[in-house]
């Protein structure tokens, strides 16, 4: 099993997807997509890709106030060469109103790589963490509507159910 994460950095860690390819001798079995919420969720997508590491699932997490669960995500996650290139796109209605990529180039993990990483982006998910809340404020700012979260009562906390 391979698998591809954040690291976490003073005690934190922003890590959206946590990527997993399962294989055996005969090659790559299937792929967990792990995704996480900013509201401490998670939800694992067992993912059989085709040759090109393409495939569909239903949407089934709240991840963001913006976005309703609702529509499928559009994956490509084929296994990590010597660059790594993934797609998550959330499509609705025949259109993605959101899509993200993470790429990369493999390097080897010794001390001193780590090192320096660790010296060149010390504060990286702490970074991300408020770019992304201050890009969900910009929105908010910007008149998107809140979609609540259907997993979540919508009466008043205190009103008997």
């Amino acid at each position: 099993m391979l698998m591809l994460c954040q690291a976490r950095v003073l005690g934190y860690v922003f890590n959206p997807l946590t990527v997993y390819w399962c294989r055996d001798r005969t090659g790559l079995r299937a792929v967990v997509a792990e995704v996480h919420n900013t509201y401490g969720d998670r939800h694992r997508y067992l993912v059989h890709p085709d040759e090109k590491g393409r495939a569909t699932v239903d949407k089934a997490l709240y991840v963001s106030p913006f976005n309703r669960v609702e529509g499928h995500y559009r994956l490509t996650l084929p296994e990590p060469g010597p660059r790594l290139s993934l797609t998550v796109a959330l499509h609705r209605h025949g259109h993605p109103p959101f899509t993200a990529t993470v790429h990369g180039t493999r390097r080897k993990a010794t001390p001193g790589a780590l090192l320096l990483v660790a010296l060149r982006h010390p504060l990286a998910p702490l970074v991300a963490a408020a770019r992304i809340r201050l890009q969900g404020i910009g929105l908010y700012l910007r008149g998107l509507p809140v979609q609540p979260d259907r997993n979540q009562d919508p009466r008043p906390t205190g009103t008997p159910r």
